[in-house]
């Protein structure tokens, strides 16, 4: 799994810059850069927070699969 790439793909899906991510989550773009280069690992309450912005899924970004029984 790699997460900043991961919240870089649900980004760029949705159609955001990393510009405009920040100023929705009102944190610095220097904050989306280190995170999608996995020099920073958001907190879960910033990574749900994430995911309400770009209308994504933990299971998307987390890569969070269904386990078979």
């Amino acid at each position: 799994m790699n997460l900043g790439e991961n919240i870089k793909k649900a980004r760029k899906g949705a159609g955001i810059t990393q510009k405009e991510l920040a100023e929705r989550m009102k944190v610095y773009q220097k904050d989306i850069s280190r995170w999608e280069n996995n020099e920073l690992t958001p907190s879960a309450l910033t990574l749900a927070a994430i995911c309400r912005v770009l209308n994504a899924s933990a299971d998307q970004i987390l890569e969070i699969k269904g386990e078979s029984k």
